[in-house]
């Protein structure tokens, strides 16, 4: 429920009904969900090279190799989100989300406000 407050604010989309259902009819919101459920079983990984550095070497997770390739999909789906609200592909609603916010600045800032920002920062509010 948390992620769907955030991911609400943030791009006015949800991950799951208020029901607890999926949203089943929505291939992005099983994309978000599948995300948030692999970082956070990659976030809480115990991980033996943190407690023996020799061990860096061998990877005997693939913790490095499924991090790098959750980082891409992540990025891919977050630009997919900044791309459709830049274009105006999304749901016209009256209030505005933080991700239109932060892209109506890029105009006036645009070295600070690009599109890297505005994905870290609704990487971090996840």
């Amino acid at each position: 429920m948390t992620f769907n407050t955030i991911m609400r604010m943030t791009t006015g989309k949800r991950l799951q009904r208020s029901d607890d259902s999926e949203v089943g009819d929505n291939e992005e919101a099983r994309q978000g969900r599948e995300m948030i459920i692999e970082m956070m079983k990659l976030g809480g990984a115990n991980n033996p090279a943190e407690f023996s550095p020799v061990l860096r070497w061998f990877d005997f997770q693939n913790l490095e190799k499924r991090l790098k390739l959750l980082a891409i999909r992540v990025d891919t789906f977050l630009q997919g989100l900044v791309d459709e609200h830049r274009y105006g592909n999304h749901k016209s609603v009256k209030t505005p989300y933080m991700i239109d916010h932060l892209l109506t600045l890029q105009p006036s800032q645009p070295e600070y406000y690009t599109d890297q920002i505005i994905k870290d920062l609704i990487r971090v509010s996840m």
